[in-house]
């Protein structure tokens, strides 16, 4: 008799019914008698027979090997990887993190994008989330302004807030802390100087006392709210001007709250006014190009603008205050030559 096994299908020659060995690959199989009860009970562990007036070549199909799983699907390409189980907060970083299109190819609506580090710090923590999103904002501003999500704007001017506190915080203590010897020096050149240029000099010195720099550091974070939205006021006023606002106001207010994370660069002592100024206005000029996808001409004339008037406004202040400076100046000068002639 001809018998077949299921496993390896090779065929082989037997004279008797029930449990089998398959000479080929050692498998058990049991061939059913044409009638009659079935031979002896398969062994602990064999495969399940089929019934009778089915084919007699039973056993059970092999355990699929390493070669016969399918591949795993390929990682994403461009866009936010999730993290390994698909819960926490997405990647932020290369190569899946910012440099690529938006989700969804950048609609207009506020909803497209990813929260910002800053946004998720319940979940990352706070001075992880902050510093991450200040490296963002300032060395990446494209990149996040790019993807990041302009209907989180409570994050955005938190993150303004706070960082605009600790530069003013740190800025006005090393400026108390080094204002004596200057404060002693003003008032050896107020005896010498005409009344005019005296009143300057006292509000001068009046700014620079301890009350000041305390007033300074509490009304800090009031200011930095109210810098925020006149500054994102203002710039998005001329946005509409130019017909540079698709995404409207809150893509505008995301992009100068988080610009106002500069502003930590005050804590540097000596450069850090100007430093944070001109880094700020370069990531404003990139980050409403990217965030209201308006390219960087409208944003560029958008900023520069209010800036450049504000500019001259400013110098022609100090140009006021320096001519008056100087002429007492000079004028105590021809007074301490004139002395000795006299007597």
């Amino acid at each position: 008799m001809l018998a077949r096994c299921a496993r390896c299908q090779g065929t082989f020659t037997t004279d008797t019914f029930g449990v089998q060995t398959c000479p080929h690959c050692g498998s058990a199989i049991e061939l059913a008698a044409p009638s009659g009860p079935a031979g002896q009970p398969p062994p602990p562990g064999a495969a399940p027979q089929p019934p009778p007036g089915e084919p007699s070549w039973g056993g059970a199909p092999p355990p699929p090997g390493p070669g016969d799983l399918p591949p795993p699907p390929p990682p994403p390409l461009g866009g936010y990887a999730p993290p390994p189980g698909g819960s926490g907060p997405p990647s932020y970083g290369p190569p899946r993190g910012f440099g690529g299109p938006p989700p969804g190819g950048g609609p207009p609506g506020g909803g497209d994008g990813l929260p910002s580090p800053f946004a998720d710090r319940a979940s990352r923590g706070f001075f992880p989330a902050f510093f991450e999103t200040f490296k963002l904002v300032a060395i990446q501003p494209a990149d996040f302004f790019r993807r990041v999500r302009v209907d989180h704007t409570g994050a955005a001017i938190l993150f303004g807030v706070i960082a605009t506190s600790v530069g003013a915080l740190v800025s006005g203590l090393y400026s108390w802390l080094t204002m004596a010897g200057t404060v002693a020096a003003i008032q050896e050149m107020m005896q010498s100087v005409p009344e005019e240029q005296r009143k300057f000099l006292e509000l001068f010195m009046q700014a620079s006392t301890g009350g000041a720099v305390v007033a300074q550091v509490v009304l800090a974070p009031v200011l930095a709210f109210i810098g925020i939205y006149l500054a994102a006021a203002v710039v998005h006023l001329l946005l509409l001007l130019f017909k540079g606002a698709p995404r409207g106001f809150d893509a505008t207010l995301t992009v100068a709250g988080y610009a106002a994370g500069l502003n930590l660069l005050l804590a540097i002592p000596g450069c850090g006014g100007i430093v944070s100024v001109v880094w700020w206005l370069v990531v404003l000029i990139i980050g409403l190009g990217e965030a209201q996808r308006c390219g960087a001409g409208k944003a560029t004339a958008a900023v520069l603008a209010p800036a450049i008037a504000l500019c001259l406004c400013c110098c022609g202040v100090l140009g006021l205050g320096a001519s008056g400076l100087v002429q007492g100046l000079k004028q105590a000068a021809d007074a301490a030559k004139q002395g000795p002639t006299n007597l």
